[in-house]
């Protein structure tokens, strides 16, 4: 199938989301399925490591208090960024690991050779592999199955809903991939 790039970087379908996961190592899982279900910036993650402080499981959120978000032209000073069911349980294992101290930061560089050694594994396209993608995914799956809860998706990713309007509305994915996209959104928001 064709490989879905937007803006420079490449939208993963939750079968090449699965078989670029496959080959990464079971830390290297952790760091992945965390900046994917949460759709955080990179640096955003990265203080969310230094925070594990900040998820709250039982209302199904990490919360981003000011000075979290560095970003320059970043509307929102503070947030909180909703996860799914998926989600959750994901951010529960990374939090696990962080607090035995099996997860190190690791410089956007790093992380993109990463990305690029479990892709070339996984036999995925390489045009558009950058560590933006996590939250270009995370973004285009969340449009894809919640198109009318916008306003709460750009609230929780720190976006204006014209950028979601404008890059995340209209990507093509297949039906089944929406169906399979529906399992790892679910719950989102308190969304079924």
């Amino acid at each position: 199938m064709t490989e879905i790039v937007f803006q420079g970087a490449q939208i993963l379908t939750p079968a090449e989301y699965d078989r670029l996961r496959d080959q990464l190592n079971p830390t290297h899982r952790l760091i992945w399925d965390g900046m994917i279900f949460t759709g955080m910036r990179i640096e955003e993650f990265w203080r969310f490591v230094e925070h594990p402080e900040w998820f709250h499981p039982m209302r199904s959120y990490v919360e981003l208090p000011k000075g979290s978000i560095l970003k320059v032209k970043a509307k929102q000073r503070e947030r909180m960024v909703l996860l799914s069911n998926v989600g959750v349980r994901a951010i529960k294992d990374l939090v696990s690991a962080i607090k035995r101290g099996e997860v190190e930061r690791i410089s956007t560089a790093g992380w993109r050779q990463n990305i690029v050694r479990a892709a070339t594994k996984a036999e995925l396209p390489m045009k558009g592999l950058t560590p933006k993608m996590a939250r270009k995914t995370w973004v285009s799956w969340l449009m894809a199955v919640y198109p009318t809860d916008g306003l709460r998706i750009a609230a929780s990713m720190g976006h204006d809903t014209g950028t979601l309007i404008r890059h995340y509305l209209n990507l093509p994915f297949a039906q089944h991939e929406r169906e399979q996209i529906r399992m790892y959104v679910s719950g989102w928001g308190g969304n079924a």
